[in-house]
């Protein structure tokens, strides 16, 4: 079972994982509160965020930024009811079109209080979070780049090394993988799991390609169902649990629309 967990990335910013789905948020505090970025999946890791938040770090949480509006980053809006949330305008859109949610996980929607459209600038103590739409993997998704703490954050653009095209398309992915390579950054973090390197879009891109490669070769359904992730990931990459869920539906996916043939 995995964990709770907490990480000081710097005095002022802290990343919490939850334990279900490995689903997190990040947590920017000043002298004003604490800024939150995406609000985990549940409502027990919701609970330990806030008593995190409020015990531990002594702060009230004034705004909670959402990277898409999908109900594995909404648990923790309700446990927060003085903050303000911010969304992408698309927020009810990408929220409508989620599959493979429960009616309780469907249950965390709080409408946004302040939409984004294209890009958003906000300062928060020593960090300033420039806020940009990317819709790759859903028509809200975020990029938020943090330059103090040279850290890059793409919601759910990126699924560890890989992309999940269930709601998108691989034109949409390449547009949203080439944006975040032209970020200065050495850190990202997605909206699942730990800070990772920055090379993670890089092997986004190769998963990608490697997917496009293999489906117009094979041209075969039955062929295409048996494609391993390790075939679609740089060599030196090593594939975990997390990525075959979404990789099995990737290959349904690809199947279903024909995708890339």
């Amino acid at each position: 079972m995995i964990k709770l967990k907490t990480k000081s990335i710097s005095p002022d910013l802290f990343l919490f994982i939850g334990e279900t789905y490995q689903s997190n948020s990040t947590i920017f505090v000043s002298n004003d509160g604490a800024l939150l970025v995406d609000a985990v999946a549940s409502d027990k890791d919701a609970e330990q965020l806030r008593d995190y938040v409020e015990r531990d770090l002594k702060k009230e949480v004034r705004l909670i930024i959402s990277t898409h509006y999908f109900s594995d980053h909404l648990a923790a809006l309700k446990y927060f009811p003085n903050a303000l949330i911010a969304a992408h305008e698309n927020y009810l859109e990408t929220f409508q079109s989620e599959q493979y949610r429960t009616e309780l996980e469907a249950s965390h929607f709080v409408a946004p209080h302040l939409l984004i459209s294209d890009y958003l600038s906000v300062k928060w103590g020593r960090h300033t979070l420039n806020i940009t739409h990317n819709p790759g993997h859903t028509s809200s998704t975020l990029a938020i780049h943090v330059p103090e703490a040279d850290l890059l954050m793409v919601g759910d653009t990126l699924v560890n090394n890989i992309v999940y095209l269930r709601y998108s398309t691989p034109q949409l992915f390449d547009q949203a993988l080439e944006h975040l390579r032209k970020i200065p950054a050495n850190n990202l973090i997605s909206s699942h799991g730990d800070v990772r390197s920055f090379a993670s879009v890089s092997n986004a891109a190769h998963y990608l390609q490697a997917l496009a490669k293999h489906a117009k070769r094979t041209g075969a359904r039955d062929e295409l169902k048996q494609l391993e992730l390790e075939d679609c990931l740089p060599a030196n990459v090593r594939a975990v649990p997390f990525e075959r869920v979404f990789h099995e539906r990737n290959l349904q996916t690809i199947i279903e629309r024909h995708l890339f043939m």
